[in-house]
């Protein structure tokens, strides 16, 4: 329980670090089909733009249930 409390409280954090205006541009790739994340993922990551969070993107991609808390936090966060 406390790795998920650890891993939320992170989660967060990086969500607090994103530009708030940046925010529902993550949360609908994040939100697309498996295709279309994968071509915006890769357009950020070539693009060098907030490699901070296209490496949170690229580990959301990677385990689902961490893209699930990552768009529940993002929906919070408005």
């Amino acid at each position: 329980m406390t790795d998920l409390l650890d891993l939320e409280h992170r989660l967060r954090e990086s969500v607090d670090a994103i530009p708030p205006e940046a925010r529902p541009l993550l949360l609908q790739m994040l939100s697309a089909d498996e295709e279309r994340r994968a071509l915006e993922i890769g357009s950020l990551h070539a693009a060098g733009v907030l490699p901070a969070t296209v490496e949170l993107l690229i580990d959301a991609e990677a385990d689902p249930y961490l893209r699930a808390v990552l768009v529940g936090i993002l929906r919070e966060a408005g």
